[in-house]
């Protein structure tokens, strides 16, 4: 008896030892981003609405704003960012290297990206869904006329594999050709090297609108696969996962107020409202809990403002495209962006 009490013993002494040894293996993001003084993200090169230089030399996107927000969390500073350009399937490697401390690449949230490759997915940022752009002289005008088509695909993607389960199931078939990155495959598919481009519906239409003659082109109504996506980090730092993702909701959460860019200062001294407070982090002791400081939510907004600020900036009303929130509009408002309870 004494025996078996003296090995449970040493059992558990050698339990709190390896529980001690990986807490200090454990890595702390927050505290190496800080150190260093910049948040290194990646990013594409030229995909507008994404990521892409304007006529200034600034880098602005969707996704590029996604990378401020997180820098003015975590530094307190949204133009404290290093982009790293990078292709699509550079994009994994180079942040499971440490080569970036995220990667907002649009990638599609899959089962396969979330529990076999040690990711963590923020947001869905976007909800939308796979589609078809075609010259309008092939006379396509419904998926079903595809069948035979060559299809530009961007290699490292999902893409050719939703399209062939797409196509299998209905007795069609394609023609793949792999490009690196979505610069050329556009360039090809303008040439006339493939018949067919795909993506997600607002870069399809952000894409289009810089082609030489955009009316020449036409984006098939079907969608063929849906799509949730938005940027990723590492799932080795649950407290680093934890502020990217909550950096998603404080977006979301602050349009949901009504708190923006222009008055979140304002907000922030005038307004009474004990939900308001707590979530500017006037009141209470949220941000320190995570690692931030208490009115990181206020740095945010001030940097790129409110979810809907964001997106219409870059896909809605202020954009070329002008795309209707349609999912992603607040699920106040019919559709699927929501934060949780922010207690």
């Amino acid at each position: 008896m004494l025996r078996r009490t003296a090995l449970a013993a040493a059992a558990l002494l050698g339990l709190g030892a390896a529980g001690d040894a990986m807490a200090q293996a454990a890595p702390d993001q927050l505290k190496t981003i800080r150190d260093r003084g910049v948040f290194r993200c990646g990013v594409y090169e030229n995909v507008p609405g994404l990521s892409a230089l304007d006529a200034q030399g600034n880098r602005v996107g969707f996704d590029v704003d996604y990378c401020r927000a997180m820098a003015a969390a975590v530094l307190g500073d949204g133009s404290k960012v290093e982009f790293r350009t990078m292709t699509l399937a550079q994009g994994i490697p180079a942040l499971k290297s440490g080569e970036v401390d995220m990667i907002a690449l649009a990638l599609t949230y899959t089962i396969q990206r979330d529990t076999e490759l040690g990711l963590d997915f923020v947001g869905p940022t976007l909800y939308s869904g796979h589609a078809f752009m075609v010259h309008k002289r092939s006379g396509a005008t419904k998926l079903a006329d595809l069948n035979g088509a060559t299809i530009c695909l961007v290699a490292g993607g999902i893409t050719d594999t939703l399209i062939s389960d797409y196509f299998r199931a209905r007795n069609m078939t394609f023609r793949p050709v792999a490009i690196e990155n979505t610069t050329q495959m556009y360039a090809l598919y303008e040439e006339g090297r493939c018949d067919v481009v795909t993506s997600e519906v607002p870069f399809l239409g952000m894409r289009r609108s810089r082609l030489r003659n955009p009316a020449d082109h036409l984006i098939l109504p079907e969608m063929f696969a849906k799509s949730h996506m938005g940027p990723v980090v590492r799932d080795d730092d649950r407290a680093y996962s934890h502020v990217a993702r909550w950096v998603h909701f404080a977006l979301v959460n602050a349009e949901e107020m009504g708190i923006t860019r222009e008055n979140v200062a304002r907000m922030a001294s005038e307004s009474r409202d004990p939900a308001i407070r707590r979530f500017l982090g006037v009141e209470g002791e949220i941000g320190i809990k995570m690692g931030l400081a208490n009115d990181w939510t206020q740095k945010v907004i001030a940097a790129v403002g409110n979810y809907g600020e964001i997106f219409d900036r870059h896909y809605g009303a202020q954009s070329v495209i002008k795309l209707p929130r349609g999912l992603n509009a607040l699920a106040f408002d019919g559709g699927l962006q929501w934060s949780p309870t922010w207690r």
